[in-house]
């Protein structure tokens, strides 16, 4: 039975590894450079950015490079994403290293995409619609290479792709999130849409995509617009009720 026991957590400990947040977008964009004209969205119930086809490069923060260059684990990242209608066909949530090293996650055209630079792209049709809130997640294990791409889809529930392969090293130890590039813009693949909940993560096995939902939470909503603001009385207004009052008295007098 023990044995068993044994081999049941053997194969169910994907689904086990405890997610350990070690960033967040709030937080890291503090110390990173920012390309274009990202700004900040006001209107919804929680941080939106809206990366106008730039991008926050630079990322040094050692909680995020000492997991990507670690010996073991995996590192998350994940957030929701909003597409403009008028994106280009690659728009990267990910960057990390230089051009040619590291590795990029994103989108490209409509599709869930991973490429390690100048090694290999991996794409899947997913039909991921523009102007509508999407799940994306990558999974990196640092000690094999392997990724794991996923994204919600229209129906709620999550699709996943796996992918081992060979990375070329980084020689800039940077990140970014909207470029291809960790040190840099990268022309025509910066994200063009809207981010939000973006966060990293750290484990010690591949996470069950519903987990790492979980944690990022529920998609932005529009805040309902506020009620109309109720002007104050001006003292003409006040004088003349106090003079209405007045003559109401000595009427019934």
């Amino acid at each position: 039975m023990k044995k068993t026991i044994i081999a049941l957590m053997a194969l169910t400990g994907v689904a086990s590894a405890a997610l350990t947040e070690i960033a967040s977008m709030d937080t890291l964009i503090t110390g990173m450079t920012t390309v274009g004209s990202p700004e900040l969205v006001t209107g919804y119930n929680q941080a939106v950015y809206d990366l106008n086809g730039g991008a926050y490069v630079s990322g040094t923060a050692d909680a995020v490079v000492n997991a990507l260059t670690g010996g073991s684990g995996v590192v998350t990242f994940a957030g929701w994403i909003k597409l403009d209608s008028s994106a280009s066909s690659y728009n990267m949530l990910v960057g990390w290293g230089a051009s040619g090293t590291g590795f990029k996650f994103g989108i490209k055209d409509d599709d869930l995409c991973m490429v390690t630079k100048n090694v290999k792209e991996s794409v899947t049709d997913r039909a991921i619609k523009d102007d509508t809130w999407t799940l994306l997640s990558l999974q990196y294990n640092v000690g094999n290479g392997e990724f794991r791409m996923s994204c919600s889809t229209s129906s709620g529930d999550y699709f996943t792709i796996q992918d081992n392969t060979t990375m070329n090293s980084v020689t800039v130890k940077e990140f970014a999130i909207g470029s291809s590039n960790g040190n840099a813009t990268s022309d025509g693949e910066n994200f063009q849409g809207e981010v939000s909940g973006f966060k990293v993560f750290t484990s010690t096995g591949f996470e069950d995509v519903n987990t790492i939902a979980a944690q990022i939470g529920a998609a932005p909503t529009l805040l309902p617009p506020a009620a109309p603001a109720v002007p104050e009385p001006t003292t003409a207004t006040l004088s003349l009720l106090a003079l209405t009052g007045l003559a109401a008295r000595r009427r019934r007098k």
